[in-house]
């Protein structure tokens, strides 16, 4: 046998390892996706057995070889087949009685949706811009609103945030959720805070929280960027950002560090939306 074949045989006997495992039901996340649920149980384990017996022909005469080949072929073509099908009949019974409902955390089903649903009829820059009168912020920055109050409507965002960008203007600083935020959450997500409610703006740990807590880190920027703080007048508020100590004192020379302007009563008086 030679090394060749020796690959065929590892390969399919890796997948049907994972089959097993899938069966038994210790991957259940796997039959979560929304795109051909059953394939971790069906198309898997029918390329895996195609591997295993094309690996193992090499070394059997005509027509052992052939016969293994057919065999093969004919388990991988079925189990595509079936993970096409999904017929509510195969499957362990786990699988069968498993819940079918569309579950947004899962990443494929998260992007499937986010490729259909259709833009909200504002989005959060735009409710931004109209709060501030239709005025071009004198400066944007990409940052993170940390928050656990719009929670995570599925798998593309990040846990207890929110994406986003600072937008400053003279009299107010805002935060307005980016696009694709928008896209997945259904509406906009918007925090005006007027210049004259800063009290103070400073930089503070990575995973830090509005209410001095930390939280866990979900994931890698979470653990190791820095977080900038603006505390106002009414509350705290959180935002997860690169050069968090550099922004941190910009803002506070801007919105913190003598008397600030009075905003125009229309745009800042309106609810916030989100």
């Amino acid at each position: 046998m030679d090394s060749d074949s020796i690959a065929l045989v590892v390969l399919g006997g890796v997948l049907l390892g994972w089959t097993w495992i899938c069966w038994t039901g210790r991957w259940r996340w796997l039959a979560s996706s929304a795109l051909l649920p059953a394939m971790p149980i069906s198309a898997v384990p029918g390329l895996g057995l195609c591997l295993l017996l094309g690996g193992l022909a090499v070394m059997l005469p005509s027509p052992f070889s052939g016969v293994l080949y057919g065999i093969g072929l004919l388990a991988s073509v079925a189990g595509m087949v079936i993970a096409m099908w999904d017929p509510d009949w195969y499957g362990p019974r786990w699988f069968r009685e498993r819940d079918r409902a569309f579950d947004p955390s899962v990443p494929i089903n998260a992007a499937i949706a986010a490729s259909v649903r259709p833009a909200p009829r504002e989005s959060s820059e735009a409710v931004a811009r109209a709060r501030m009168g239709g005025e071009e912020p004198s400066e944007r920055w990409r940052a993170h609103l940390v928050s656990e109050e719009h929670g995570r409507p599925s798998a593309l965002q990040r846990i207890g945030l929110v994406r986003g960008h600072l937008l400053l203007y003279p009299e107010a600083l805002v935060f307005a959720a980016d696009p694709r935020e928008d896209e997945m959450r259904g509406s906009a997500v918007v925090e005006v805070l007027p210049a004259g409610s800063v009290v103070s703006v400073e930089r503070v740990p990575s995973r830090s929280r509005a209410d001095g807590t930390r939280r866990r880190a979900p994931d890698l920027p979470t653990m190791y960027r820095s977080c900038l703080r603006v505390d106002t007048d009414a509350e705290a508020f959180v935002f997860e950002t690169s050069g968090a100590g550099r922004r941190a004192q910009e803002l506070a020379s801007r919105y913190a560090g003598g008397p600030a302007a009075s905003p125009a009563a229309g745009p800042l008086d309106a609810p916030t939306p989100g």
